[in-house]
């Protein structure tokens, strides 16, 4: 059973003026509580209304935060931007984690829910590499919490997995800030003895790896339809619309990892990024890409 101890509220705390401590203590409770009712009710997946539900509860948290949790004008100490910018990538991440269900394609939605939790997942996994990117700029000690990389990482890979360049063009921009980041650390302590790194050292090389092949093969894939668009404008139209043939769909069809047939990554073109996805997500110990709940 997931025990839920009650919030630590400060003697003077009031609504519109949460603590940091107090806010973070509100928002795991929400996500505690959600853990139990699925545990209870033997879902594997959160339904539409209780996404919601549970997703405007975390909202109504951070609304009524301190104003300087909420507004980064408000923020006069390099603690308080701390404190905002952690807020905001946690609370994004829970949220993400909610709304993961629609990137599962035989999870139990309609077009239109799915539409709708899809947009809330993608968005909370942008402001959660976001967040971290500012904490980063604020002080590069402030980037080194493992917790808060895991998330981070964890989400760009969701993110680039379900990429779509048309809705979200940011997804590239964060990516490559995101790398410039790690890689940062990584370099930070290029003189140690990689026999004698950390674990944690190790895993956030290899992440730094997968994450550079990955934006390559991506990044190759976009250039190839590229001229592929370019080369058909140019082709004559030698053959009328009424003749043409299309390929049998059994044509297009290819086998695709446990990851690739779960989170949209599915053509063959994708083939290299699905076993780069897969080898990263063992290697950093993320929460089960294969589970709406995870």
């Amino acid at each position: 059973m997931v025990s839920q101890p009650e919030i630590p509220y400060d003697r003077k705390s009031m609504p519109g003026h949460r603590s940091y401590f107090e806010s973070l203590c509100r928002i795991i409770s929400v996500v505690l509580e959600m853990l139990r009712g699925l545990m209870l009710s033997h879902h594997s997946h959160l339904r539409y209304h209780e996404i919601r539900e549970y997703k405007q509860r975390i909202e109504r948290i951070l609304a009524d935060t301190t104003p300087h949790l909420r507004y980064r004008e408000r923020c006069v100490t390099l603690a308080e931007h701390i404190e905002r910018t952690e807020l905001r990538l946690h609370s994004s991440y829970y949220i993400s984690v909610m709304c993961r269900v629609s990137l599962d394609p035989d999870a139990p939605l309609d077009d239109q829910r799915r539409a709708v939790v899809r947009e809330d997942c993608i968005t909370n996994l942008m402001n959660t590499i976001e967040a971290f990117i500012e904490l980063h700029s604020l002080h590069s000690h402030c980037s080194r919490s493992w917790v808060s990389l895991q998330r981070t990482i964890a989400s760009a890979f969701l993110l680039v997995a379900n990429n779509n360049d048309h809705i979200h063009p940011r997804t590239w921009e964060l990516t490559e800030k995101l790398e410039a980041v790690i890689a940062e650390h990584v370099t930070g302590d290029g003189n140690v003895n990689h026999n004698t790194r950390t674990d944690s050292a190790r895993h956030l090389a290899s992440s730094l790896r997968a994450l550079r092949e990955v934006s390559a093969a991506f990044y190759s894939r976009k250039k190839k339809k590229k001229k592929k668009k370019q080369a058909s404008a140019l082709a004559p139209e030698a053959i009328s619309p009424k003749t043409v043939l299309t390929s049998p769909a059994s044509v297009a069809a290819t086998a695709s990892s446990p990851y690739a047939a779960r989170y949209s990554v599915s053509s063959s073109e994708d083939g290299h990024i699905d076993n780069i996805l897969n080898q990263v997500s063992d290697v950093m110990l993320f929460p089960t890409l294969n589970m709406g709940t995870s």
